[in-house]
């Protein structure tokens, strides 16, 4: 089981829909496994290594790769996210001995299972020393690389603040107050608009890096990587292996000046942006036409929305995918989705009950200076929670769940004045009996809401979903049972 206390959270409340909902989360979880996805596209035959098979996958759109190992004289392994750690496990069983070297950066707290390759932990989603660490790491293990070498690269949703290196005249800290401006604001964009001007690893420059070796691209995402139909995109990815856009630093500069928080960028930052040129400049995108490589993807939230759906269907309940990537706050994506439910139990329309309502994607809350603990899907939850329990939506034949599928949903704690280690649940699972259990406990929804502090209620009313690392990383994943 990947969902931990699950008999903690079927023990009450609406235990029939509740334990309906938690199988279908497993079932999407199961269903996008990056261990059992990558061996579907890896295998070898003799001496022969083939990545492919599976054009699905294929982002850049170049041939399947069939490669002489007998013609290659190492093989290293290198990444960095929160779900690289499955993928380089399956790889190093594939290619036991044939395996020189590795070295990835995981999420703390994740189990290490790899035996052959280097593991370091690092803090998400605001790196610290580690995360230079990791990176460091990486750099010293690819020096020195030449024709006859393949590198695998392993970057999922996460190596944003897990795979870090300051370019030249900045520091650590000046980083970090990105991502704090990111958490403040509730918007993921402040590090995907600044973060390719001050890495020193980030927008194909590890690529270049590992350069003349050839490279295998492993890369993870909430969504589908836009495809390259053979040729190299036009557009840019905060992927650290993924080939630069076209330079016009000093124009986005401009764009960047218009938002809400370019007053609150480091002094050391704006100078660079202002200033532009090298070190910061991504790299020219003609360097890139010249490389062996070729970009595949083994795991995307297609696949774990679909095994949601079958499992429901197998339940005996309709499956429906509302939105395979729902992008929002909270709160908005709580109202509407409760007001869409209200419709089915009520009207049986645009779905007759018994039915299950399937999102992906990636809410976002901002929390601003609020010091409590939580997460998007928790907060997404507990909204929905207080929604069943009184006014014009309240049910009893409605359960609602929600998860980051990576299981670490939060933590909050990046403005809590005495910060410590992070409490990481998964999501939370809440029904038409939450508030009355809340009202027995003297947990105050409101209360805690207005704090952001999801995490903690949900704890105290035995509906906070608990994981530890699931090893995957495909955004939220959240389902309404209405029956």
């Amino acid at each position: 089981m990947i969902i931990k206390n699950r008999d903690e959270l079927v023990s009450h409340g609406d235990q029939e829909g509740r334990a309906l909902a938690l199988d279908i989360l497993e079932g999407g979880l199961s269903a996008s496994d990056p261990y059992v996805n990558t061996l579907k596209l890896v295998r070898i035959e003799g001496d022969t290594l083939f990545v492919g098979g599976h054009p699905e996958m294929n982002v850049s759109g170049f041939p399947d790769e069939v490669i002489d190992l007998r013609q290659v004289d190492r093989i290293l392994i290198i990444g960095a996210g929160k779900a690289v750690q499955r993928q380089a496990k399956a790889l190093e069983d594939l290619l036991g001995d044939r395996l020189t070297a590795g070295a990835i950066t995981i999420k703390k707290g994740e189990p290490i299972e790899l035996e052959r390759i280097t593991v370091t932990e690092a803090a998400h989603p605001v790196p610290d020393e580690q995360s230079v660490l990791g990176a460091e790491r990486i750099i010293r293990l690819i020096e020195g690389l030449t024709e006859r070498d393949l590198v695998f690269t392993l970057f999922s949703d996460g190596a944003s603040s897990l795979f870090v290196l300051p370019a030249p005249g900045l520091t650590l800290d000046d980083i970090r107050q990105v991502y704090f401006l990111a958490i403040k604001y509730g918007a993921q964009q402040v590090i995907h608009q600044v973060m390719p001007y001050f890495s020193a690893v980030k927008c194909g420059r590890i690529t270049r890096r590992i350069h003349p070796a050839r490279m295998i691209h492993f890369i993870m995402q909430v969504g589908l990587f836009p495809r390259w139909h053979g040729a190299l995109p036009e557009t840019g990815n905060w992927v650290p292996s993924w080939p630069p856009a076209p330079r016009r630093m000093l124009q986005a500069v401009d764009d960047l000046k218009r938002q809400p928080w370019w007053d609150e960028l480091p002094p050391n930052l704006r100078r660079a942006l202002e200033k532009g040129g090298e070190p910061y400049e991504v790299p020219d995108r003609a360097e890139f036409r010249r490389m062996r490589f070729s970009f595949w993807q083994p795991i995307d939230l297609y696949q774990m929305l679909q095994g949601s759906k079958a499992k429901a269907e197998e339940l005996g309940l309709q499956g429906v995918i509302l939105s395979s990537h729902l992008a929002a706050y909270s709160s908005a994506a709580a109202t509407v989705l409760a007001h869409i439910a209200h419709e089915c139990e009520t009207y049986g329309r645009p779905f007759a009950p018994p039915v299950a309502l399937l999102t992906g994607g990636h809410l976002d809350v901002p929390v601003g200076n609020a010091t409590g603990i939580g997460g998007r899907n928790q907060e997404f939850a507990l909204l929905w929670g207080r929604a069943l329990g009184r006014g014009t939506l309240a049910s009893k034949r409605i359960v609602v769940a929600a998860m980051d599928s990576d299981g670490t949903d939060g933590p909050g704690t990046q403005h809590a004045p005495d910060g410590g280690e992070p409490i990481c649940m998964a999501g939370g699972i809440v029904d038409g009996y939450t508030m009355e259990e809340a009202a027995a406990l003297g947990v105050d929804i409101d209360a805690e809401l207005a704090n952001h502090n999801s995490t903690m209620a949900l704890m105290a009313l035995k509906s906070a979903i608990y994981t530890g690392n699931t090893g995957t990383c495909l955004g939220d994943l959240r389902v309404a049972i209405v029956r």
